[in-house]
């Protein structure tokens, strides 16, 4: 095996336990009692998954190729 798709391979697997980590935070985060309208998605725990989740995109395509880095 090469060892530069090897290292690519890490930010697949690392691109998908991001995702899978925002995806759990969005769907686990108790609303609060008076959270209306737009204060129940945009907090900081909303904010923090969709990064983890465009963080973990953008390293999958990474390490597929779509992105070339260096």
């Amino acid at each position: 095996m090469n060892p530069a798709q090897a290292g690519l391979k890490f930010f697949v697997l690392s691109g998908a336990i991001l995702i899978l980590a925002g995806v759990a935070q969005a769907l686990a985060r108790p609303p609060k009692a008076r959270e209306r309208g737009l204060q129940r998605y945009f907090n900081g725990a909303t904010v923090r998954a969709v990064v983890f989740v465009t963080v973990g995109v953008l390293a999958i395509m990474v390490g597929l190729g779509v992105i070339r880095i260096g």
